[in-house]
């Protein structure tokens, strides 16, 4: 009973004992967690008092959302304050540099349920791609391409946004930001629906055309076959991106030189297209115009002729006279009556294209870079028979250029004069000779043989020199024009319009060069060059008016 007893007086003390360092922890947990309440408040407050566009607040942000990323009116107050700090670039920037943009999504995947949180990170996504697709430099910053690659696999819809995003930079010649964007979309699309499925087979053709464009001509044709063959076989032949895959893969094998390849892929889609589009579709016509393209280059040309005449007419009933395919269309069939080389056939090329360039002047304007191409291609035309012309419609079309290239890409022309210009309107074209042969010495001696002013003035006397009668003074003029041509390449550049001016005139005097007695191969190996130089001339024309 003792020890009972002492038992039993001992226990009270031990109760009052917990009692007493128990009430210390508890209220050490009440001031804590009215601490933490305090801190949250403090927390949201920040978060609303945040104004728009202020990037220099996006770290507490970032902050907010890494740390409490559980509590779910915390992300909520953050997700608006991001929406409000990237309504201006830097903004954006800052929320980008910060890595606030991923921890809002993680925040968002926490919280989907969360229709006032899910508003504000949509907002704050789309701004981010509507910059991307204007702004090519900044999609490829790391940071960027970080936050790009996360909202990729985050969302089906961020992922066809990623896509389209990759599309615009595409269309507006951002081609390392296309190819980079393409290749994360490819990716992601491959894991999520399969490297057979639709929309992976869009995206890779998509980047097969920006490879080819990029002048990766092996990946390009690897890819563009594989996309073609793995469409083929889940579509069937006649589905419309099967045709169209087609389509690319047989523009490839034809800039390849791969011309009989080429124009079985182009029949192959041709048929297609006209069972199941119908032969007036501008998709019929289009592969329809390719394929006499390449029938031209084999030298078909009087095949060639007979379909070009065959689409014009069919352009021109389903489209109209002025409609840039019956144009387009016009243009070609131009390009195979001049091949054909009899005078009558040159008088119809020569009325196609008249009026080609003057519908085109109106319609799209005089330095439009179509106007330019039916311009360029009717001087080469008159080449032959008028070249006083043909120089007269070339100079025009360097002016327009000028126009529209950016400065360090004009003619910067110290031209001899009008003095000496006007001696052979005078009727002392042996002076003017002399003349520019001094100015030209003169420019090469004190500044030196490579620069714009020197090579201006013996472009002007190779012109002069190939006025003159005598096969002397125009072989002087044709090896003056190829000096003139490679120097300007060498020295300005390819996009030069001074590049340009000067390998279209030789295009010119190689032609003018050929007599009546020349032999048929030096004919045929002459007119092929002058071709070339003359679509060279196009080609970048039409790149440096596009601009």
């Amino acid at each position: 009973m003792g020890d009972c007893c002492e038992i039993h007086q001992e226990e009270p003390p031990k109760q009052k004992k917990e009692k007493i360092e128990k009430k210390p922890r508890e209220e050490e947990r009440k001031e804590s967690s009215k601490k933490q309440d305090q801190n949250r408040i403090n927390a949201l407050q920040m978060l609303e008092t945040i104004p728009a566009g202020d990037w220099t607040r996006a770290v507490e942000v970032a902050s907010t959302l890494e740390q409490r990323g559980s509590d779910r009116e915390l992300c909520r107050s953050a997700a608006k304050a991001a929406e409000r700090i990237c309504c201006q670039e830097r903004g954006l920037d800052a929320l980008t540099e910060q890595g606030a943009v991923q921890s809002l999504l993680q925040a968002w995947q926490t919280h989907r349920n969360d229709t006032s949180m899910s508003v504000h990170t949509h907002n704050v996504v789309a701004r981010f791609w509507e910059r991307a697709s204007g702004d090519d430099q900044w999609i490829c910053l790391p940071a960027q391409l970080g936050v790009a690659k996360v909202l990729l696999s985050a969302q089906s819809e961020w992922l066809a946004e990623g896509h389209r995003t990759a599309v615009k930079l595409h269309e507006k010649g951002h081609k390392t930001a296309a190819m980079e964007l393409y290749r994360l979309c490819i990716e992601q699309l491959t894991k999520e629906h399969g490297a057979d499925s639709q929309c992976t087979l869009q995206a890779q053709n998509n980047l097969a055309v920006l490879l080819e464009e990029c002048q990766q001509f092996q990946e390009a044709e690897k890819l563009h076959t594989e996309v073609c063959k793995q469409m083929e076989a889940k579509f069937g032949a006649e589905h419309g991106d099967v045709t169209s895959s087609k389509f690319n893969l047989a523009a490839l094998k034809a800039k390849l030189g791969h011309l009989a390849e080429s124009e079985s892929i182009y029949r192959q889609v041709l048929e297609v297209r006209e069972r199941t589009l119908g032969p007036q579709h501008s998709n019929t016509l289009r592969a329809k115009a390719n394929l006499a393209d390449i029938i031209r280059r084999q030298n078909r040309l009087e095949e060639a002729e007979g379909m070009l005449k065959n689409l014009v007419d069919q352009a021109h009933v389903s489209f109209g006279r002025d409609d840039p395919t019956t144009l387009k269309a016009r243009c070609q069939l131009a390009h195979v009556l001049a091949g054909l080389g009899d005078e009558a056939r040159n008088r119809q090329a020569e009325a196609q294209l008249r009026e080609v360039v003057s519908r085109r002047e109106q319609k799209l304007g005089p330095s439009h870079p179509e106007t330019l191409t039916a311009l360029g291609r009717l001087a080469f035309v008159l080449e032959g028979s008028n070249p006083r012309e043909a120089e007269q419609l070339n100079e025009q079309i360097w002016q327009r250029l000028d126009s529209l290239a950016p400065a360090e890409k004009r003619r910067a022309r110290a031209r001899s004069g009008g003095f000496v210009l006007g001696l052979a309107e005078l009727g002392e074209p042996e002076r003017e000779e002399a003349l520019l042969r001094q100015v030209v010495e003169r420019r090469s001696a004190t500044l030196g043989a490579t620069h714009p002013d020197t090579l201006a003035a013996r472009a002007e006397l190779a012109a002069v020199l190939s006025r003159k009668d005598g096969e002397e003074a125009k072989a002087e003029s044709l090896a003056l024009r190829r000096e003139v041509a490679n120097l300007s390449e060498t020295c300005l550049g390819l996009e030069h319009v001074e590049t340009l001016a000067a390998k279209a005139a030789l295009a010119g005097a190689i032609l003018r060069s050929l007599g009546p007695d020349a032999n048929p191969v030096d004919v045929k190996a002459a007119k092929a060059e002058a071709e070339e130089l003359h679509l060279k001339a196009c080609r970048e024309s039409l790149q440096l008016a596009g601009r």
